[in-house]
């Protein structure tokens, strides 16, 4: 399941009750450990019932449980530098030695965050998803299409080709041509241009899955996408020096993908690479 504290900060159906005792648990969450029903009730103002639909929303039996996932993820969280500028982790005059360093940070907190906003079920559906389909596609633009490149040359390296078709005409045809034995990933930070709209239309209309790889700001307002994996939203779209945060995010999300891809047939997967590279070599 999802870290608590990143599901407490992405689910959009919370009420105004349900939110104050949301946001009381991530600004507090070692005094809400130590607290009963009444005690969070009161210091929320809010209703007993609003804590039970809090967790009904939330997947949890009931309090005991939220305060188990809250317990087991809590170390994680105070780890995660709220106060850590993702947009300007790097000022003026400052040396060497701080760049690294700040940069070095940066990564590691984006590194954290997105592996907490992971959920395994999605995880796991996707990669079968993946196994189960004839031919995957990828869609996005711009400075992500090298990374979709990247995943596209990992997939070949064990023998399964990914087609990335990179300029809008090319996308639109491929997602015309689609149909259910394809499986579409589409890349898209907040639901920007064509990748918004005209592409999942086409493939929705050929009955294509679809994965989406967003940051949890994606303004989804139909059911087009079967499976979602989130990107770290820490920085802003435009006013940052550049995208550190969300070029090493998508990364992360596209060799795990790839990883669990590959663990499914282990052992034969690592043979075919192998051999096609002792195959490469070995008239040179």
């Amino acid at each position: 399941m999802m870290n608590i504290f990143a599901l407490l900060k992405i689910t959009k159906d919370f009420t105004h009750s349900e939110k104050a005792v949301a946001q009381f648990i991530l600004e507090h969450p070692q005094e809400f450990l130590n607290m009963n029903t009444k005690q969070i009730s009161d210091e929320c103002f809010v209703s007993t019932s609003s804590i039970y639909r809090l967790c009904d929303k939330l997947n949890l039996s009931g309090l005991s449980e939220l305060k188990v996932k809250i317990s087991g993820s809590i170390d994680n969280y105070f780890k995660d530098n709220n106060d850590f500028d993702f947009n300007f982790p790097i000022r003026q005059n400052q040396t060497h030695f701080e760049i690294i360093h700040k940069l070095k940070e940066d990564y590691e907190q984006t590194v954290l965050s997105t592996s907490e906003l992971f959920q395994l079920d999605q995880l796991k559906h996707t990669v079968h998803a993946m196994k189960k389909a004839k031919v995957i596609d990828v869609y996005t633009s711009a400075g992500n299409i090298p990374f979709a490149l990247n995943f596209q040359f990992q997939m070949l390296e064990i023998g399964i080709r990914v087609h990335v078709p990179i300029d809008e005409y090319q996308q639109q045809l491929t997602a015309a041509s689609s149909d259910e034995t394809h499986f579409a990933i589409m890349i898209s930070f907040e639901g920007r241009g064509l990748l918004a709209h005209t592409i999942p239309l086409l493939l929705n209309r050929n009955q294509t899955p679809i994965l989406l790889i967003s940051s949890p700001d994606y303004p989804l307002d139909d059911l087009s996408f079967q499976y979602h994996l989130y990107m770290s939203h820490h920085e802003d779209h435009y006013h940052k020096i550049s995208s550190y945060s969300t070029r090493l995010s998508l990364l992360y999300i596209l060799d795990v993908l790839y990883t669990c891809y590959f663990e499914l047939d282990y052992e034969e997967n690592l043979s075919k690479k192998l051999h096609y590279y002792h195959h490469m070599t070995s008239h040179q």
